[in-house]
């Protein structure tokens, strides 16, 4: 039991000098992105599904800020300005689109866009938890307001 107890602590060790731990962030207090990994000292997002990427840092400094994390750690938002980066309807299902909105130019999130019969409904990353619901409604309206007016790639 004790051997056992000792090889566990001595992985978690090792993981954690190569960098292979996963961590999270908080961006201010509007949502949080889990499972962050530094691999060979750069900074990687999970996938979703294990294929697609949905979370994006999109300027050096946010890269070098996650550099320097290895365990929780919090950024400062720059005032969550949301704007629509991209949006286009998808190609495998008509009512649906793919948005990827850019959050004060620093990270870049993919939304997915349903219309239902009266209504739209959202697929927020899985990758982040939302922590500011106003936000996130803001959000919503934006891509909805995009969607009708018929602002596509």
């Amino acid at each position: 039991m004790f051997l056992a107890k000792r090889a566990v602590v001595l992985g978690w060790c090792l993981l954690s000098v190569l960098g292979l731990r996963a961590f999270d962030l908080q961006y201010g207090s509007l949502f949080q992105v889990s499972g962050i990994t530094l691999q060979n000292g750069s900074p990687v997002v999970p996938l979703t599904r294990g294929k697609y990427v949905n979370v994006r840092v999109l300027d050096k400094d946010t890269f070098d800020f996650l550099k320097k994390c290895g365990a929780f750690c919090r950024q400062e938002t720059l005032g969550g300005q949301t704007r629509v980066q991209s949006l286009r309807a998808a190609k495998t299902r008509p009512g649906m689109w793919i948005a990827d909105v850019a959050v004060d130019d620093k990270w870049l999130l993919t939304f997915l866009v349903f219309k239902n019969d009266s209504a739209f409904s959202f697929i927020v990353p899985g990758e982040i938890s939302v922590l500011d619901t106003n936000w996130l409604s803001r959000t919503k309206n934006l891509l909805q307001t995009h969607i009708q007016s018929g602002e596509q790639d």
